[in-house]
């Protein structure tokens, strides 16, 4: 400590000239104790004699990069956490002087070791290190993320790689990765001007970097390592739950600019790329653990634009309006044909079974094994010596270049396919439902996956827009193909004349079948066509005693339960009202109704029969629109559905008592939800005479 204390009084020549004797402690050092002590030196000297570091030439002749190219390997090697810490944080001093290439090319080779250390090869103590020396150069030379060299390194590899990394399944890791992100993300951000071309005020990070962070994450997707891909999913979906991989918001005179136009192409191309690769591996055979978060994310990309039109060419900064968008992320069009995952690829006709559909699970496997022993060699050869590191990081290789990683050009072939929305269902259903059972694996390992992409349906049909004509004629179309596979689950007292499965299915996924009938119906289902003939599928006192048979006094599942009756809620208030005047079904649902208000253990079991119950009274409407069909004003067009609300009221009347009775029951509940709901009965009948 004398002699450093010493150091800031001599010259210069022989301040540099110690520069190498600590590289050499470092390399050569004996015990921990020794290196340990030369990184503090070099610590000490980076903030009291700054220009110690100052050497002509960026290559590994120079000592600064050498000593800096030291201090990373060796946090890599050092056993205990107090001397790597040390070695990371003299790291982050030394990098603020030394070259800036330098710095670039061996923050591309902790992100590589970071990526490697994963899988059959992984190392946390590798993530470890390699977190905490790129955590060292945000938070300690954050002057170095201002120039990303002409690759832009820190923008299109450090920065997506940070935000992976914060969902790293090691808390530590995960948090050493965050300050990366910030630290990090804020310098460049307020330094790189290629972040702010156009009107960029008020955009996020996360926006400005789309491709690169997309770009990614679907790098972790092709990745064999299961945790890769996981993480490379929970990128996604927080991409997606923070509204960018979504349609750009519109101004409020829904006035188009180029910037406007330019951002909404961005996130559309970042979308598509998300959404294709998220299709392609969900519809291979292999089930492995993460799988259903490769499915949720898809979801959730998917659903941000099944609210969107084909015809909406401004929402995919798509400037020709007689051609379709080619990177349009997902296309809801009724028009489509119903065998197409993509568009015009008719993938469900030229694949018959899910065996020949999917991807054949022994080459699968073949190019897993083939993947992890490249894997392993190359692991074996990261295992570095001190004498190795300046060849492998040093100017004698070529410079690091990065490829471009933007999405989508000008020069983009304009007859690419874009996924369609139903394509993407029965996709869906396949995985839930498969047609031909996966003999790999048992029922209870694919149980959860298969639950995750009904959910997944059920998410995405309810995220269709019902008011919108087209939305309302996608569900029309699309129901009578995907209804016979969900009916069969459900349907245990064959009402419909449907083959018999060898097999029941566990109570899990015939709850998410029942919300998937339930979130695929549209206003006024069951409605009879010019020939007064009504759908199999949609005949309403079948469905209402399916539902309720499935959810009787014979299911001990809760959440079977439930799922019937709000199905059976669904049901009534967006069916054609002729079937709900039938005393038979009015009896039924009412029943049902009854005997959930007698679980007194699962609340929520009660709060879906008070639904049910509130959804068929309020089909009645209020006194002032069933007035109107006797009054002058109800001689309009409207008059007719007057007419079929007053029909209505007066089947119910007669089962007025019992609806109060069960509406006042429920007023005691011990759960406020339960409480309200019946309360919202209460004063929908008010007004019945």
């Amino acid at each position: 400590n004398k002699c450093l204390d010493m150091m800031g009084s001599v010259q210069l020549e022989c301040q540099k000239g110690v520069i190498p004797h600590l590289d050499s402690a470092i390399r050569t050092g004996a015990g921990f104790a020794t290196r340990a002590a030369a990184a503090d030196a070099v610590s000490s000297l980076c903030n009291t004699c700054p220009q110690a570091f100052k050497f002509p030439g960026q290559s590994s002749t120079n000592p600064t990069v050498r000593l800096l190219r030291a201090l990373y390997f060796a946090s890599e090697r050092e056993r205990g956490v107090g001397a790597r810490d040390k070695m990371a944080h003299a790291l982050g001093n030394l990098a603020a002087l030394s070259p800036g290439s330098s710095v670039r090319a061996l923050a591309l080779r902790a992100c590589e070791r970071y990526n490697g250390a994963t899988g059959n090869n992984d190392d946390p103590a590798a993530r470890r290190a390699a977190a905490a020396a790129l955590r060292a150069l945000a938070c300690r030379s954050t002057s170095q993320f201002s120039d990303g060299g002409a690759n832009d390194v820190w923008c299109r590899r450090v920065l997506p790689i940070a935000f992976l990394g914060q969902k790293d399944s090691d808390a530590k890791v995960a948090s050493l990765w965050k300050e990366v992100w910030e630290e990090g993300g804020s310098a460049a951000n307020a330094s790189n001007r290629r972040l702010h071309s156009g009107d960029s005020f008020g955009v996020l990070l996360q926006e400005k970097l789309l491709p690169y962070l997309v770009r990614a994450s679907v790098e972790a997707l092709d990745d064999v390592s299961w945790s890769r891909r996981v993480t490379g999913c929970a990128a996604l979906i927080e991409l997606t739950n923070l509204n960018v991989l979504a349609p750009a918001p519109r101004s409020i005179d829904n006035a188009s600019s180029p910037t406007s136009a330019q951002r909404a192409r961005r996130r559309a191309q970042a979308s598509s790329v998300a959404l294709t690769a998220c299709v392609k591996l969900i519809m291979k055979s292999r089930i492995w653990t993460g799988k259903k978060d490769v499915v949720r994310a898809c979801v959730k990309i998917a659903s941000k634009w099944a609210a969107i039109r084909a015809t909406d060419a401004d929402a995919y900064g798509w400037e020709k309006l007689t051609t379709p968008c080619p990177w349009a992320p997902l296309v809801v069009d009724p028009d489509h044909s119903l065998d197409d995952l993509f568009r015009n690829d008719q993938w469900f006709k030229a694949h018959t079974s899910t065996s020949e559909a999917l991807l054949d699970t022994a080459d699968e496997d073949k190019a897993v094994e083939d993947s992890s022993k490249e894997q392993e060699d190359s692991g074996e050869e990261a295992k570095l010596n001190l004498d190795d590191c300046d060849t492998l990081l040093g100017d004698e290789s070529p410079a690091p270049v990065v490829e471009d990683d933007t999405i989508g050009d000008d020069t983009k072939d304009q007859d690419s396919s874009y996924l369609i929305f139903s394509g993407l269902c029965r996709a869906l259903l396949d995985q839930g439902i498969p047609r031909v059972s996966r003999s790999h694996v048992s029922s209870e390992e694919v149980l959860p996956y298969r639950a995750a992409a009904l959910q997944g349906l059920s998410d995405l049909l309810a995220s269709i827009n019902v008011e919108d004509e087209v939305g309302s004629s996608q569900l029309q179309s699309l129901y009578s193909t995907i209804a016979p596979a969900l009916i069969r689950v459900v349907d245990t007292e064959k009402h419909f004349n449907l083959a018999e499965e060898s097999k029941k299915d566990p109570p899990l996924i015939v709850a998410k079948s029942v919300n998937c009938l339930a979130a695929a119906m549209w206003k006024g289902f069951g409605k009879a066509d010019e020939d007064n003939k009504v759908n199999e599928f949609e005949k309403i006192p079948e469905l209402v005693k399916m539902f309720s048979l499935t959810g009787g006094d014979k299911q001990p599942a809760w959440t079977v339960r439930e799922s019937s009756l709000l199905a059976n809620a669904i049901l009534v208030g967006k069916c054609n009202l002729q079937p709900l005047r039938k005393h038979e079904t009015v009896s039924i649902l009412l029943s049902c109704t009854a005997f959930a208000l007698k679980d007194r253990k699962f609340w929520k079991v009660r709060y879906a029969g008070l639904k049910l119950l509130h959804n068929l009274v309020s089909r009645v409407g209020t006194t002032k629109e069933t007035s109107a069909a006797f009054s002058i004003a109800g001689a309009t067009a409207d008059k007719q559905a007057d007419l079929e609300r007053q029909l209505v009221l007066e089947a119910l009347l007669p089962h007025k008592e019992k609806i109060l009775k069960l509406a006042r029951t429920s007023l005691s509940d011990s759960e406020a939800a339960v409480t309200k709901m019946g309360s919202d009965v209460c004063a929908a009948i008010a007004w019945w005479p």
